[in-house]
């Protein structure tokens, strides 16, 4: 009952007003860590084997202000049915897509050096084959001719401007297949001062982009969702964009980027104001909203709120008290590069991470809205493997792409789990062999493997059962990672690829 109260005080006040007044912080600058020359890669078959990817209550009727009962009918010629019930039909297809982290081709120095030196010391992101993924991705997008596409920030690596400009024009061919692009900017976007270009001597300075130049009626930027909003934030970069008359978009810019770039999300206190306006019109024309950000709403997992700095939104708890007044039931975010979701069941609200683009498994997200009021999410990975068929690629990373991005996730948290535990050693806080130590990086970096990717359920069962779990507990708090770790296997072992929400 408490919710209905809500709904009826607000709309009371609607009635005498009218109207409502993880990624981590590292930078992609190449790092000064030392490279892998001296450690012993994983190759062991249970580290490189890489196993296959898995196959609230209801709101009564006429509950929203305005009335509407029923979805619109459809217009579409052919619409996906479920076999069993001609009569249900998918409404509206949204794919969604974050944190593709794209670099103009110019700027990566054609693979040089001082660029894959960077890729390999990063945190897992396929980077040196970030332009076969997204052309991949654009491929998908084409053929399943979605209502929709959702791009929810860190478009770039590092704000280049080139780089916009670059990826803004490979969108371009979305458009002209007569598919819409809608996109909100990410941390890494806007006034960053680690733009570089790579050279075979290292990197230098380039230009990043500033907001005005994000915003509409820049070069490559007009089409994108700006020029179709049905309102503009004047205090921000968000924006309303409404897919048809009953489902709303409000993406909402929670980056913090004046004068330079911060990592930490929030959302500015005239963007609520502007929010609510929103939010009161959608309910008085019995719309339903769905909200997107960069930065997440809910806190997802311990690993975000213990060991990614700033991955949920500032003050989040006026935001969700919001969506929860106005019975805003689903909210799209990215920013922790890990496949995950959250049911606030107290205050009805569903958010769900899409992993990155270019992180292991290339994941995007298809969102389905059925016209029942039913919304169903699955998880997909970039068809890679086939785009590289098609184009008459002879490169065996791309022909068995989810085995090679896996399998350099692998490498790359082995790595960082081998220094981390010699660091401490070398430090004398731990007293592990070298076999210890490696027995316990291949462990650690399956675990990433499988987290990353949503699939924990997967193995949740008999890891802990594992000589190298019981090292790994023996240090407790000394390692950073080993607090990672356990707060991976006491997050919830579900498949996070796949939710419905029932309306």
């Amino acid at each position: 009952m408490k919710r209905y109260r809500k709904w009826a005080a607000v709309l009371a006040a609607l009635c005498m007003m009218g109207t409502a007044g993880c990624a981590s912080q590292t930078s992609d600058v190449p790092s000064e860590q030392p490279g892998s020359e001296g450690l012993t890669e994983p190759v062991s078959q249970e580290t490189q084997e890489i196993i296959p990817e898995s196959s609230r209550e209801e709101a009564p009727s006429g509950s929203r202000p305005g009335g509407k009962e029923t979805q619109p009918e459809s217009t579409e010629e052919t619409r996906e049915t479920l076999p069993d019930d001609p009569d249900t039909f998918v409404q509206q297809k949204i794919i969604v897509a974050t944190d593709i982290h794209y670099l103009a081709e110019e700027l990566a120095g054609n693979r040089c050096q001082s660029f894959m030196s960077s890729v390999e010391s990063g945190d897992g992101r396929v980077l040196q084959y970030g332009w076969e993924i997204l052309d991949a991705f654009i491929d998908d997008v084409v053929e399943q001719k979605p209502d929709l596409v959702i791009l929810t920030g860190d478009l770039t690596m590092n704000g280049e401007k080139q780089s916009h400009e670059e990826l803004a024009q490979k969108l371009e061919t979305l458009s002209e297949n007569g598919i819409e692009v809608a996109v909100i900017p990410g941390n890494h976007d806007i006034n960053n001062p680690y733009a570089r270009k790579f050279t075979s001597d290292g990197t230098v300075k380039t230009d990043s982009i500033t907001a005005d130049e994000f915003a509409p009626n820049s070069s490559g930027r007009s089409d994108f969702g700006y020029v179709a909003a049905d309102s503009r934030d004047p205090a921000s970069l968000s924006y309303l964009y409404k897919l048809d008359d009953y489902y709303w978009l409000l993406m909402l810019d929670s980056c913090q980027y004046d004068p330079v770039n911060r990592v930490g999300g929030m959302i500015r206190g005239e963007t609520y104001d502007w929010m609510e306006k929103q939010l009161g019109s959608a309910w008085e024309e019995g719309a339903q909203v769905i909200t997107v950000s960069h930065h997440n709403l809910l806190d997802q997992s311990g690993v975000s709120r213990e060991f990614y700095d700033d991955c949920t939104i500032e003050h989040n708890e006026e935001m969700i008290r919001m969506l929860y007044d106005y019975d805003v039931r689903l909210h799209l975010s990215g920013h922790l590069h890990l496949q995950h979701y959250k049911e606030d069941e107290d205050n009805g609200i569903s958010e769900i991470v899409t992993g990155s683009l270019v992180m292991a498994p290339c994941h995007y997200g298809v969102l389905k809205i059925w016209n029942s009021g039913d919304i169903e999410y699955n998880a997909k990975s970039a068809d890679v493997d086939g785009w590289a068929k098609r184009n008459s690629y002879k490169n065996r990373d791309l022909a068995d792409f989810r085995t090679f991005s896996e399998r350099f996730l692998n490498q790359v948290t082995y790595r960082n789990a081998v220094l981390d535990l010699r660091k401490h050693t070398m430090e004398r806080r731990l007293f592990f062999s070298d076999e210890k130590i490696d027995e316990m990086a291949r462990f650690y970096a399956k675990l990433c493997v499988y987290y990353y990717g949503g699939r924990m359920f997967e193995i949740a069962d008999s890891v802990q059962n594992e000589k190298a779990y019981e090292y790994w507990t023996s240090i407790d708090y000394v390692s950073d990672l080993s607090d990672f770790l356990r707060n991976i296997l006491e997050d919830d072992a579900k498949d996070f690829s796949h939710l419905t929400i029932h309306y």
